[in-house]
C-alpha cells in the first residue's frame, strides 16, 4: 500500500456517467487499509489512498483493548487445513454460480427460438445483470420479524430463488428485434432489456413496496414448525419499504446515469473490478457502507471518502461485483456462433475482471461467525456475551467496527496464509510441471473466493447447529 491508484471515476455528462482514468479514490484499498489500521492501531503507519495519508483514522485510544481480536495461531492452523484440502482436491471447491439452482441464469431465455446469436446473448447477460444488482441491493438483515409469536426463517436463498421465479416470468416472451420489447444500440454498446422483464430499469423505478411484497411472496416457501424448537415459523421479507427504496434508486441510477443499462454500467469500468466498485458507490447511495467517526462529514459522500476517520466496507456493493463476475465472467464460454465474429461486442466480456484480488471479503455475519467458530476470531466476554444471548449491537458502535474490521484483516491474512503452505511444502520440488499446477492453485486463492469456501462452510455448519450465534446489527449493510 502506499500507492496512487489509478481507476475510472464516473462523472456526470449529460444524463449518463463517463469515465476518464485518473488519480483518485479506491473503495477495495480504503477497505483494507481502514480496517487494517482499525486493528492496529498501536502502530503509526503513513498509508496513503489516492494520495491522502490515513494513518489520521481515528480508532480507539491507544491503551483500549478491541473487544474483538486475531488468533494469529489458530489463523495458521486453520490456513493449514484449508491448503492441504486444497492440494487434497486440486481446487478449492467453491460451488459454482448457479451449482445450487438458487440464481437466475437466463438459461431458459427465449429457449424455443434458438438464442445463440450475440444479440440473445447480450440480452441474457443483461437479464442476469439486472438480477444480480437487484439480489445485492436488498440482500441484507434478513433476521428481524413484526411478530412477536413466530420466528423468522427466511435466508438468503429463500430471496434470491423468490426473485429468480420473477425473473423467469418473462423469459419466453422477451424479444430481441425490431419491435421495441428489447433493444441493443448500433455499436452494441447499450443493451436495455424490455418492458415485459419485472426487473428493468422502468420497473425498478416505479415500483411500489406492496408491489414488491406481491411479487415475492408467493415464491417464498410456506410456513412450518421448526421441529428442532418447536415454534411456530415463519418466511417474511422484513423491511419491505427501505428495500422497495433502494430498488426505485437502482432503477432511477441506471436510467438516469447509465442509459438504463447494467452492462452499459458495467462497461465503463473497463474490466475492473475495483473501478465498478467506485462506480456502483457514486451511483447508488444505498450501497455506501461506510462508519465515519466524525459526524460533520459522516453524510457528505465526498468528504467520508477523504476523511480520515472513515472505516470503509462496501460489503454489498463489492458482493455485487464478485456475483456479476461469477455469472458472467469467471468460467462463461461464448458459444461458437459468437466466436466466430471478427468482431464481437465488448459487453460480451465486461465482466471478465482482471483484478478481482482487490476485491476483499464482504463483512458481514457469516464469515466473523465460522472464523469465531475456528478461534481465529476471539470476542472479549462482554461482547461473547452479547452475541451469544443475541443481544442487537448499535449500528456503528465500536463492537460492530471491531467485528466487521477484524473479519477483513483475517481474511487478507488467511489469504497470504495459504499461498504460502502451497509453496513452502514444495520448496524441495523441481517438477516444472508441478510448479505451474501451483501456481494455478495459488492464483484461485482471493478473499473472494476465501469468503465463499467460508460463507458455505458457514450454511453447512450452521445447518447441522453447530455455530454460535451471529453478531446481531438492524442495518441495511449486510
Amino acid at each position: 500500500r502506499g500507492t496512487l491508484v489509478f481507476f475510472y471515476q464516473p462523472l456526470e455528462s449529460g444524463n449518463e456517467l463517463t469515465t476518464r482514468a485518473m488519480v483518485s479514490f479506491s473503495p477495495t484499498a480504503s477497505v483494507r487499509d481502514s480496517c487494517r489500521q482499525w486493528m492496529d492501531n498501536s502502530k503509526t503507519r503513513d498509508d496513503r489512498v489516492g494520495g491522502e495519508s490515513v494513518s489520521s483514522i481515528k480508532v480507539p485510544p491507544q491503551n483500549a483493548i478491541l473487544s474483538v481480536s486475531i488468533n494469529y495461531d489458530a489463523l495458521d492452523r486453520f490456513s493449514l487445513e484449508i491448503a492441504n484440502s486444497i492440494l487434497a482436491n486440486k481446487s478449492l471447491r467453491v460451488s459454482e454460480w448457479d451449482a445450487d439452482g438458487w440464481h437466475y441464469t437466463g438459461n431458459n431465455y427465449r429457449a424455443g427460438v434458438g438464442g445463440t446469436s450475440e444479440c440473445d446473448v447480450l440480452m441474457k447477460m443483461e437479464r442476469v445483470a439486472l438480477y444480480v444488482l437487484t439480489l445485492d441491493a436488498i440482500n441484507f438483515c434478513f433476521w428481524p420479524t413484526s411478530r412477536k409469536d413466530s420466528k423468522n426463517i427466511l435466508e438468503y436463498e429463500h430471496l434470491a430463488v423468490a426473485l429468480r421465479k420473477v425473473a423467469e416470468q418473462d423469459d419466453a416472451a422477451d424479444m430481441c428485434d425490431s419491435t421495441g420489447n428489447a433493444s441493443i444500440g448500433s455499436d452494441s454498446s447499450v443493451v436495455q432489456s424490455s418492458p415485459t422483464y419485472a426487473l428493468s430499469p422502468t420497473n425498478l423505478r416505479k415500483l411500489t413496496p406492496t408491489q414488491l411484497q406481491d411479487l415475492l411472496l408467493p415464491y417464498l416457501p410456506q410456513s412450518l414448525d421448526d421441529s428442532s424448537e418447536n415454534i411456530p415459523t415463519h418466511y417474511e421479507i422484513p423491511d419491505i419499504y427501505v428495500r422497495c427504496q433502494l430498488l426505485n434508486e437502482l432503477g432511477h441510477g441506471l436510467l438516469e446515469k447509465h442509459n438504463a443499462s447494467a452492462l452499459h454500467m458495467i462497461s465503463k469500468a473497463n474490466d475492473s473490478a475495483d473501478a465498478l466498485v467506485s462506480i456502483i458507490l457514486d451511483t447508488f447511495p444505498g450501497f455506501r457502507d461506510y462508519i465515519d467517526r466524525d459526524v460533520s462529514s459522516s453524510h457528505n459522500w465526498d468528504a467520508a471518502k477523504k476523511s480520515h476517520s472513515t472505516v470503509h466496507f462496501y460489503k454489498r456493493a463489492q458482493i455485487a461485483v464478485a456475483d456479476l463476475w461469477a455469472a458472467l465472467g469467471r468460467c462463461r464460454k461464448q458459444s461458437s456462433a459468437i466466436a466466430k465474429n471478427s468482431k464481437p461486442s465488448k459487453l460480451l466480456t465486461c465482466c471478465r475482471f482482471e483484478d478481482m484480488d482487490t476485491i476483499t471479503t464482504f463483512p458481514d455475519y457469516r464469515v466473523p461467525q465460522i472464523l469465531r467458530h475456528v478461534n481465529v476470531l476471539e470476542y472479549r466476554e462482554d461482547l461473547a456475551r452479547k452475541v451469544d444471548s443475541q443481544v442487537e449491537l448499535d449500528k456503528g458502535c465500536t463492537d460492530e467496527i471491531s467485528i466487521r474490521a477484524a473479519t477483513v484483516v483475517a481474511v487478507e491474512d488467511l489469504v497470504l496464509k495459504v499461498k504460502d503452505h502451497f509453496f513452502s511444502s514444495s520448496s524441495k520440488s523441481v517438477d516444472e510441471e508441478a510448479q505451474r499446477n501451483l501456481q494455478a492453485l495459488a492464483s484461485d486463492v482471493s478473499a473472494v473466493t476465501i469468503d465463499w469456501y467460508l460463507w458455505q462452510q458457514g450454511e453447512k455448519l450452521d445447518r447441522l447447529h453447530l455455530l454460535q450465534p451471529h453478531h446481531r446489527v438492524h442495518t441495511t449493510f449486510y
